[in-house]
């Protein structure tokens, strides 16, 4: 088994911090980050492989071996943390056919799990309209407070998020997302916000040809520790040693990621700590893992 760590790309967003030290990462330029693309080999933000000071990007096509010998044209998972002093924009993502058809890039199913929030943290996730006739009059009065829905959320709160779910992340509430490698989003609501002393450009009508009437959705798993989450996009686990002293396979794939999210220890004899990202190659069934740590592991299923 191949342990390859890799390095993240910091994004700076005007929702952002520079505080990023909690989440194990060092803002070595002070800049207002808002997310760090921990494992990723889109062209919009690249990261490394540790070591070797190479993209993932180029590993992955110049390595296709470990990576199902070409069913996947891109690598095809994105994962962030997300940390925002200020709301996210409300947000809709397209699916497969309409990002393809339209943006030249994947669709946009994304999942998050809670890190911190402040008590009696919401989200917004989801909207009240019965249909377009009724979505487009909340709009055109400007009634967000009835449109949108919001939800409670705590530390530790799985939430899946398929394209076409209106959505957003709210102020202080630290997340780690893992999506499809799609940067495809569209804005239905900023909040009248400025950036550089102009509004940010909203795309309401992209918007409303992915939302769908009624939303009556809804995936949200409370306290997800040592639950997994499974789909045909991705699979996610969050490993507790206090709980487990291996990660088995729950699931053949042809590779696994992991992100640590507390503490410190050791991954098959390799140190690790809060913060800390990489991914493991080759065939194996089980891994150990010595130290105080909860790490989330993520994959596809073949």
């Amino acid at each position: 088994m191949k342990i390859i760590k890799i390095k993240p790309y910091f994004s700076k967003k005007i929702w952002g911090t520079k505080k990023w030290k909690d989440l194990g990462y060092i803002n070595t330029k002070n800049e207002t980050i808002g997310e760090a693309w921990i494992i990723s080999a889109h062209e919009n933000g690249l990261s490394y492989l540790e070591e070797e000071n190479v993209a993932l990007k180029d590993f992955f096509e110049k390595n296709n071996e470990y990576f199902g010998n070409g069913i996947y044209d891109k690598f095809p998972l994105l994962s962030k943390i997300i940390n925002p002093s200020k709301d996210l924009s409300v947000q809709v993502h397209p699916n497969d056919e309409y990002a393809i058809k339209y943006e030249n890039d994947f669709g946009k199913p994304e999942s998050w799990i809670i890190l911190d929030c402040p008590q009696n943290s919401k989200i917004i996730y989801g909207h009240n309209a019965k249909s377009e006739e009724e979505f487009n009059n909340l709009i055109n009065k400007k009634d967000w407070k009835n449109l949108f829905k919001v939800q409670k959320i705590d530390k530790g709160d799985f939430i899946y998020v398929p394209p076409g779910k209106v959505h957003a992340i709210t102020s202080n509430v630290k997340v780690f997302e893992l999506q499809r490698s799609s940067d495809v989003t569209y804005r239905l609501y900023d909040y009248d916000r400025l950036e550089n002393g102009k509004k940010r450009k909203l795309e309401i009508e992209k918007s409303k040809e992915n939302i769908f009437f009624p939303d009556n959705y809804s995936y949200i798993v409370k306290n997800a520790k040592g639950k997994t989450f499974s789909s045909n996009f991705f699979s996610v686990f969050i490993f507790k040693s206090s709980e487990h002293k291996y990660f088995k396979k729950y699931e053949d794939s042809f590779w696994i990621e992991l992100t640590v999210i507390k503490g410190k220890g050791t991954i098959e004899g390799v140190k690790f700590n809060k913060g800390d990202s990489a991914i493991l190659l080759g065939d194996f069934k089980k891994i150990s893992i010595i130290g105080e740590i909860e790490i989330i592991f993520y994959w596809i299923k073949k």
